[in-house]
């Protein structure tokens, strides 16, 4: 197990630390899948992922997919399940900066968000709601390459949850 553990450091490290240039973080005609988790959502830990393509230097246009859940139990007589669902299509513009590994970028989305409510339990059901509607949300994030292809990134704005972060990677 200590094996594994010191592997995984060193690992880190070296990626952390390597001076290897990348070229520039975003050019035309780039390609990125991002997948990470949501910190700061009311359902649960949404998972996510997008998709962006670079039309410039500039300039990503892509999608967004996101699905939370969560149980809430209601004494002994049953739960309450909650399920968000996001599809969007979302744009970004990419800051110009002084280095090959950082991407800063801003931008919005336009989608669909279908929110659920299901009781489980004895007796009649409780009123309970579901919701969908078109939405839009804002975010500002950035990606740190730790190598030509693998990185992490992080997002905070309105969408499935307040900030979200996980792994990039150029395709």
């Amino acid at each position: 197990m200590n094996t594994l553990k010191t592997i995984g450091a060193v690992a880190i490290i070296l990626l952390m630390g390597s001076n290897g240039s990348f070229a520039q973080s975003f050019k035309h005609g780039d390609k990125f899948l991002n997948a990470g988790i949501g910190i700061g959502g009311g359902l649960g830990i949404p998972f996510g992922v997008s998709y962006e393509q670079a039309l410039s230097d500039r300039i990503s246009v892509g999608g967004y997919l996101a699905y939370s859940r969560k149980k809430e139990r209601w004494n002994e007589y049953g739960e309450w399940k909650y399920s968000y669902i996001l599809a969007a299509a979302r744009g970004s513009y990419h800051l110009k900066v002084n280095s090959d590994r950082l991407d800063p970028y801003g931008g919005a989305m336009l989608g669909y968000n279908v929110a659920s409510v299901k009781w489980s339990g004895e007796g009649s059901e409780p009123v309970s709601a579901s919701a969908g509607g078109l939405m839009w949300g804002l975010h500002i994030g950035t990606r740190y390459w730790a190598s030509e292809k693998v990185g992490a990134f992080a997002e905070i704005g309105y969408g499935a949850t307040v900030l979200n972060v996980g792994v990039a990677f150029r395709l």
